[in-house]
């Protein structure tokens, strides 16, 4: 059951934030944006900002898709406050960890940020809203490790606090070095995923490491 109900939340959680993105991109539309990427890029960079009221308040649109690509992209990448599906997640076998919840999904927000950047630079608040929350994720993450005794939930809190480094990168708008860090953490977390999953089998089975004995 704890299975049943771990699979379950990541969908949820994940459902979410593609909605979150559908939205974006109507709003998108909403602005005559064209929705092949290569355009978007380049008429994204002309958008005139344009208001919604709400009450007496005005939001531009622009702020509005930000926030929604934010919310896609902290969903996917497990950032503080959304994160709960991450360690819930190593109910899946290992290699499923080491493949999705390591080296592709919770990159995807990551690269999702790098592909709009510049609806972020357009933004007022997005690069810092992005900046608090990746450097707020990198020390929980961190902090939460620490005190996990499940060896894969050690490395899905790891992941977690390697994901809020690269959201405060991504804020630094050095692309090459997010894609470069992108592609050492894959690595390098999938091998430890699959290197913990050979420690677990030589182990019976057990995922606490109080019991591996002198391993």
């Amino acid at each position: 059951m704890s299975t049943l109900k771990a699979a379950f939340k990541a969908y949820v959680f994940n459902k979410i934030s593609d909605v979150a993105l559908l939205l974006a991109f109507l709003i998108g539309l909403t602005l005559n944006l064209d929705l092949s990427i290569l355009v978007f890029n380049v008429t994204g960079q002309t958008i005139n900002t344009v208001n919604v009221a709400i009450n007496k308040f005005g939001v531009e649109y622009i702020e509005i898709m930000s926030a929604l690509l934010i919310l896609a992209a902290f969903i996917k990448s497990a950032q503080f406050g959304v994160h709960l599906w991450l360690p819930d997640s190593m109910e899946a076998p290992v290699p499923a960890s080491a493949l999705i919840h390591s080296a592709t999904l919770v990159s995807a927000g990551v690269y999702l940020l790098l592909r709009f950047s510049f609806i972020f630079e357009i933004s007022k608040y997005a690069l810092s809203v992005v900046a608090i929350s990746g450097s707020l994720t990198a020390f929980y993450g961190g902090w939460c490790a620490m005190f996990q005794s499940d060896v894969k939930r050690i490395l899905a809190y790891s992941t977690i606090s390697h994901c809020g480094f690269l959201m405060v990168l991504v804020t630094l708008k050095t692309p090459e070095l997010v894609i470069f860090y992108l592609y050492v953490h894959g690595f390098f977390k999938a091998a430890a995923f699959l290197c913990i999953g050979n420690v677990i089998r030589a182990s019976h089975n057990y995922q606490d490491f109080r019991r591996m004995g002198g391993l």
